[in-house]
């Protein structure tokens, strides 16, 4: 298990919270320590940090579940969950997002090939639970997000 979000205190707090979880291993320090300094950056997201770098240490730590933090302001986001998809198949994408976020955004992510989202501000009992479902190979989305797959899919 690892989290990629480059605010620490959100990150920080994530990790608290799975590390709850018996049978769970959570993987620190996943992005690279310049990508601490994008909190002070008006974009945010993962746009300053090199997505290769991100990608070949992901691959290198080969962790089950990513929890990856999904901005709604920047389009880097998707680049890097492409190249996740592509280049670290065995690790299942997570995305956190909140109120912000919109479910477009939210959808485009899962066509990138997230496994799932959450709430960045979920009660901690649905974060276990994700990983459980998803470490089973099953996705993890509201039932209101899987009418709407189930709209394109049927369109």
């Amino acid at each position: 298990m690892a989290i990629a979000d480059t605010d620490p205190g959100r990150r920080a707090k994530m990790e608290q919270v799975l590390q709850e979880g018996p049978d769970i291993k959570v993987i620190t320090n996943i992005l690279p320590e310049e990508s601490e300094a994008l909190m002070d950056q008006p974009d945010g997201g993962y746009a300053g940090v090199n997505a290769e770098d991100i990608v070949e240490r992901i691959g290198r730590m080969k962790p089950r579940i990513l929890f990856f933090h999904l901005d709604a302001s920047t389009a880097a986001d998707f680049a890097l969950l492409e190249s996740l998809h592509r280049q670290c198949p065995e690790t299942f994408v997570v995305l956190l997002a909140d109120k912000s976020v919109k479910e477009e955004l939210i959808m485009q992510a899962l066509a990138s090939g997230a496994r799932g989202c959450l709430s960045d501000e979920a009660e901690p009992f649905y974060f276990l639970k994700a990983v459980r479902v998803i470490d089973r190979g099953e996705i993890w989305v509201t039932r209101r997000m899987l009418g709407k797959i189930m709209d394109k899919v049927s369109h």
